[in-house]
């Protein structure tokens, strides 16, 4: 902990001058960056018989905020831990018709406040915690997990980047928003001030009625990530495969029907005809339509030949899938 000293130096019945000399900055980007524990002595000197005054004490800085009438002797002021680093104070020093300013501040290392973001994440009912991850920090920051706001209780905290299980968690059926906070500990060359970096929302789903359709009621099915996350619900729209299809069109046939392992509501076409005419001929048979109607595949042409030319077969490739909401 460091002790630095200011005197101010009056003279003359106005006083006609008036200076301030020692510790303190000129401006507010030159500010003298104090750590918590420091002291700043102040002392009068000079001829002038008036009243000294030293005021603007922030207890966003100091451990006292009131202003202090200055003496020949020194009189000392602290500066409180957990201040927030950066923050600057301005003093002003007052003797009659004269003053001067000077400038200090909370110094230390600041916290990382770039983190990747954090998204929101609902968890499955009966659960007791949630979990995220912490990235692009830095190895010094504590990044404390808050509730209410972000100067709220801490329900979890980690140092750096990594994975982090919170505790805590709404009641069935709610949402709870949490703010991350980050801080340098003293022992880092920090404050311990914690500033806001960003907040995200848990939801915990509610047990759900007599039925369900994804596991919030009494049955259903949920594929959660790893944190928990609800990736796929049985009530989302899930297109499934249902049968892949190959085979020819014979010379004779305009028309073909295929029955499916299982029922399809569309038809992709894997090797569909990318050059209708040939030598300015149309080629119509291999042109190919396809409709389906639960498992069976229809598979029709126009024409079994290239312009009025001989019959020619056509081979398919079909992909046919099954969409619930088709």
């Amino acid at each position: 902990m460091a002790n630095y000293n200011v005197t101010i130096s009056a003279s003359g019945s106005g006083p006609s001058f008036m200076l301030w000399q020692g510790s303190g900055g000129t401006s507010s980007g030159a500010a003298l960056a104090l750590l918590a524990g420091d002291t700043v002595s102040f002392k009068k000197i000079g001829t002038y018989s008036g009243s000294f005054v030293i005021s603007g004490f922030n207890t966003g800085l100091w451990t006292s905020g009131s202003n202090l009438t200055l003496t020949t002797s020194y009189q000392s002021r602290t500066v409180k831990s957990g201040g927030t680093v950066g923050f600057v104070d301005a003093l002003t020093a007052t003797a009659g018709n004269k003053s001067q300013t000077r400038y200090f501040k909370v110094g230390g290392v600041e916290p990382d406040l770039t983190i990747t973001d954090i998204e929101d994440i609902s968890r499955e009912n009966g659960s007791t915690n949630h979990a995220i991850t912490i990235a692009e920090g830095t190895s010094t920051t504590e990044y404390d997990i808050r509730t209410s706001s972000y100067t709220g209780s801490v329900v979890g905290t980690r140092s750096g980047n990594g994975a982090l299980t919170v505790s805590n968690i709404p009641s069935a059926g709610n949402s709870r928003d949490y703010y991350v906070t980050g801080r340098v500990t003293a022992a880092n060359g920090g404050s311990n001030s914690a500033s806001s970096i960003l907040s995200y929302s848990v939801t915990h789903q509610s047990p759900g009625a007599t039925t369900g359709d994804g596991g919030t009621g009494t049955y259903g099915i949920q594929v959660l990530a790893s944190n928990g996350d609800i990736v796929l619900d049985v009530s989302d729209r899930v297109v499934v495969f249902a049968d892949y299809v190959s085979g020819t069109l014979s010379t004779s046939e305009t028309s073909k029907n295929v029955t499916l392992a299982r029922a399809g509501t569309a038809v992709i076409d894997m090797e569909p005809i990318t050059t209708p005419i040939i030598s300015g001929v149309a080629q119509r048979h291999k042109i190919l339509h396809t409709s389906v109607s639960g498992t069976t595949l229809t598979i029709q042409r126009t024409s079994t030949s290239s312009g009025g030319g001989s019959a020619q077969t056509a081979p398919y490739k079909f992909l046919v899938v099954f969409d619930p909401e088709a």
